[in-house]
């Protein structure tokens, strides 16, 4: 008992083995918002988070379509031709890009969101030195593709209007159904619909129903076809139709 009475508590440094670190430097960091926590930093990236709310986005149309993509088009789909006289259609994406040339030149001091591009009806084929193979067997390159219709709208953020309560921009699409056309026949007029508006109701059969503008196409040509998108939309005035 007397032994335990002599023993003394050990330092920290003593249990723990604790030395001095020589040979090092001390700094003093300079004060800056990247060092210590601004309250009113706090605040305003707080205000950021909540503005950038991210919403589930909504496609315009979904029953029985699929989103592409404007290069899918452009690049792995074929374009239909009439048979008798194998002349080429204006095909899907030659439809978007002339819209979207004739847009940016109507509202040359707006921008213009990318297009948002539904597609259905899938026609399939394959090439021609694929015609003895089994589908399992078929490789990518020997498969073609394109569908039978499509439809599109572009936004224009800076032009909007309140409706119900909810903030919509202009919205500037269109609709194209090979079906509406004889392709078994020699090249004739081939029709689309195109509309300009804050509400829309689109659908892939060419039904559309707009609060601005709808207009029926029927042009025989790439030349035509952009004179007449010209002409619906120099047609459609936005400030009136925002006034009404």
């Amino acid at each position: 008992m007397d032994t335990i009475r002599d023993i003394k508590p050990a330092t920290l440094e003593q249990a723990f083995d604790l030395r001095p670190i020589n040979n090092t430097r001390t700094e003093k960091l300079p004060v800056s918002h990247n060092n210590i926590l601004d309250t009113g930093d706090v605040k305003a990236n707080l205000q950021i988070l909540l503005d950038k709310k991210d919403y589930n986005h909504k496609p315009f149309i979904e029953a029985n379509t699929q989103e592409v993509h404007l290069q899918h088009l452009k690049n792995e789909c074929i374009i239909p031709v009439f048979s008798k006289d194998n002349e080429k259609t204006i095909s899907h994406q030659e439809f978007i890009e002339i819209s979207q040339n004739c847009i940016a030149n109507v509202f040359p001091n707006h921008s213009i969101s990318e297009p948002e591009i539904r597609v259905s009806h899938q026609i399939k084929g394959r090439t021609p030195g694929a015609i003895y193979k089994n589908v399992k067997d078929l490789l990518d390159h020997e498969k073609t593709i394109y569908y039978e219709r499509m439809a599109f709208i572009v936004k224009i953020p800076a032009i909007t209007d309140i409706i119900n309560g909810d903030e919509l921009s202009l919205t500037i699409g269109g609709v194209r159904a090979y079906n509406q056309e004889n392709l078994y026949n020699k090249k004739t007029f081939e029709k689309f619909k195109f509309f300009v508006g804050f509400q829309n109701k689109v659908c892939c059969n060419l039904c559309v129903w707009s609060d601005g503008f709808v207009e029926d196409l029927k042009v025989s040509s790439y030349e035509e076809l952009q004179s007449k998108l010209f002409q619906v939309l120099n047609n459609y005035n936005s400030e009136k139709h925002l006034s009404e």
